[in-house]
């Protein structure tokens, strides 16, 4: 009896292990650090079809995997594997989900695991670039300009001043941004940009264009009075002639400093009012649509509207009379600043011309006795006339 006993007693605790493995199976298994990884941990993929690793710890033995969190597909367990290598999903874009769960050796299942990718094959949309610089052209010597940028869901952009995008990287995207254009030479510039998602979905290659102007106004001339050295204008008119290849506005003045004058738009042609009497100089200078601005022309003119001064005639030293039978005077004629002279015996200088200035001249009057009337005007260097002065004498002979 003592013997049978015994017996009892060793079997006892194998039957109730037997039934703790069995209720085992339903209860939560005994495998931890159980992960899913999908292209690597990516968030976003381009293709449905993706790389499944399967992570965890405690002797997982086998595995089933889903599309469906139910496993209504009846996906049968199989061996686990860490690298279940390419898994496909159901086709269109959007998020998808993997569902996993894990079985070990004495049959405890895990819950289910997840898992989630987006699958994404649209590139950003209503991508745009502009130039932004002053008046739409670069003239700074860095040639620096500001570049505004848009793209929807864009994530990352890469630019470059070649279509080929050479030496160019991703980088961060940004709406706005400085960017420095290459190239020494004036002319059209193109700077080139792409953007792209976080499913690495690029758009196709936009660009715009600007134009580099950095060299002023060449050629630069102002004539008065088309390069006249003198004018008697009496009230100091003159015409100003321009000009400066590339220009779209000008400045002129009287003063190098220009202070006080604005700018205006370019035109060959202008109006003149001179300053002073004697010599003036007329200044300009001449600006580009980019600003760029040119040296200083320059050109003088006299300007001389005073005629000869401290006139007078004398017929024989200021005698009352004259008995010449010749009809012949002295006359004594005075003019400050004068180098031609006109005489005449009739008040319209009738048949009259320009003759040297003399301060002594031998004259003939008309026949007949009487009073006797000699008229003068004067002229200089300029042109520049006097107005008439008359001589008095009587005549008898």
């Amino acid at each position: 009896m003592k013997k049978f006993l015994t017996k009892i007693l060793l079997v006892l605790p194998l039957t109730i292990l037997s039934i703790q493995v069995a209720k085992s199976q339903e209860v939560e298994a005994r495998i931890e650090n159980f992960r899913i990884r999908l292209n690597g941990g990516s968030k976003y993929t381009q293709t449905p079809t993706v790389l499944l690793e399967i992570m965890a710890s405690g002797e997982p033995r086998e595995m089933r995997i889903s599309n469906h969190e139910d496993f209504k597909d009846n996906s049968s367990w199989i061996p686990f594997k860490g690298n279940v290598g390419q898994w496909s999903f159901s086709n269109g874009e959007g998020e998808k989900t993997i569902y996993v769960q894990l079985k070990d050796k004495f049959g405890n299942i895990t819950p289910v695991m997840k898992e989630s990718v987006i699958v994404d094959r649209t590139p950003p949309s209503n991508p745009s670039i502009k130039i932004i610089a002053e008046k739409g052209f670069v003239n700074n010597p860095n040639k620096e300009v500001t570049l505004e940028l848009s793209a929807d869901d864009a994530k990352y952009m890469m630019i470059s001043n070649s279509r080929g995008f050479i030496k160019a990287r991703w980088q961060a995207f940004r709406n706005s941004t400085k960017w420095n254009l290459e190239g020494n030479a004036d002319g059209m510039r193109e700077v080139y940009v792409k953007f792209m998602d976080e499913a690495k979905n690029e758009t196709q290659v936009i660009s715009a264009q600007i134009l580099v102007d950095s060299e002023p106004p060449l050629d630069v001339k102002v004539l008065i009075n088309a390069g006249q050295k003198v004018t008697n204008d009496k009230n100091g008119k003159a015409s100003l002639t321009l000009f400066a290849r590339g220009a779209s506005h000008m400045k002129v003045s009287t003063d190098t400093t220009f202070a006080g004058v604005d700018w205006i738009p370019y035109a060959t042609s202008m109006e003149w009012k001179l300053s002073q009497q004697g010599k003036n100089v007329v200044y300009a200078k001449f600006k580009d649509q980019s600003n760029n601005e040119s040296k200083i022309a320059s050109n003088e003119i006299t300007w001389d509207s005073t005629p000869p001064e401290d006139c007078s005639i004398t017929i024989n030293d200021g005698a009352k009379y004259t008995e010449d039978i010749d009809r012949n005077v002295n006359l004594k004629l005075k003019a400050k600043g004068a180098i031609f002279m006109m005489i005449s015996n009739n008040a319209d200088f009738t048949n009259a011309g320009w003759i040297p200035y003399k301060e002594n001249y031998r004259w003939q009057l008309t026949p007949g006795n009487g009073e006797k009337k000699v008229y003068v005007r004067f002229k200089d260097e300029n042109g520049n006339e006097t107005d008439v002065f008359v001589g008095t004498i009587n005549q008898a002979i």
